[in-house]
């Protein structure tokens, strides 16, 4: 990897997750360039995560976040809705440090995931770097360091997945486990039991296979500080710590509140 070349804003993440640190992102909502800026000009994140599965973000969405979030330098990564090619080819070429990818099963799905996000001959992700080259004034640059510097992270979000997980973190060039906790429980037949013994052997058994090969498990946490570092004490590298707005809209209240008790 050159690691003066960094287009992707990632090599302080590799090298934090290199040396077994944890590491805080978090979900974006906020689509509009100038909240961005605002929010990104001053941010201790270690890098933002876009849902375009769930979260209602769409391509003219990511355009305005992307173009916001490069004040903060730091990664940011897309959840694409499915492992479809073109998807996430679209996606690397207008930005993006890397994908999360849901519902990844097999060892072979993640394999074929993999591939689309490199270059050949080590994978089948065609070459049309607009954006992410800086609209081709670094195209050499990019080339050389993408196949090394796209981040990918699948999600072991099903019970499939929790049995196939050693050999999905043998497949080469994946980046992280990305653990789907609601999702999982469903498939178990006990939706949102958080507590229940075969989730949390489920959770620690995805952890247990990324330490075991130097693999990094990421994990949407979005709760107390105290939850987050509970978390991240068991070996999760990534947590997300929660959503944009929510965080304004909690600001907005508690802020209201306290001024409204010395107002009594």
């Amino acid at each position: 990897m050159n690691s003066k070349i960094d287009l992707l804003n990632i090599n302080k993440l590799r090298e934090k997750l290199k040396q077994g640190e944890g590491s805080l992102g978090m979900w974006v909502g906020i689509t509009d360039p100038l909240a961005i800026e605002a929010i990104a000009a001053d941010c201790n994140l270690d890098w933002i995560l876009i849902d375009m599965e769930h979260g209602g973000a769409g391509w003219d969405d990511l355009k305005s976040i992307l173009l916001g979030w490069k004040w903060a330098n730091i990664p940011v990564f897309v959840r694409v809705p499915s492992h479809d090619h073109t998807f996430i080819a679209r996606v690397l070429d207008i930005g993006a440090s890397g994908v999360v990818v849901p519902f990844v099963n097999t060892p072979e799905d993640a394999a074929k995931i993999v591939s689309a996000c490199r270059y050949p001959p080590v994978g089948t992700r065609g070459n049309a770097p607009r954006r992410v080259s800086r609209h081709y004034t670094q195209t050499e640059e990019y080339n050389s360091t993408a196949n090394d510097n796209v981040f990918v992270m699948v999600q072991i979000e099903h019970v499939t997945a929790v049995e196939n997980v050693e050999a999905i973190a043998q497949v080469p060039g994946l980046d992280a486990l990305f653990i789907g906790p609601g999702d999982m429980s469903y498939s178990m037949g006990i939706p949102f039991q958080w507590d229940n013994p075969r989730l949390i052997n489920a959770i620690q058994k995805v952890i247990d296979t990324g330490k075991s090969n130097g693999i990094p498990v990421a994990m949407a946490v979005d709760s107390t500080p105290e939850e987050v570092m509970e978390r991240i004490n068991q070996g999760i590298q990534l947590t997300t710590i929660g959503l944009d707005w929510m965080f304004m809209r909690n600001a907005i209240n508690e802020q209201v509140e306290n001024i409204k008790k010395l107002m009594e």
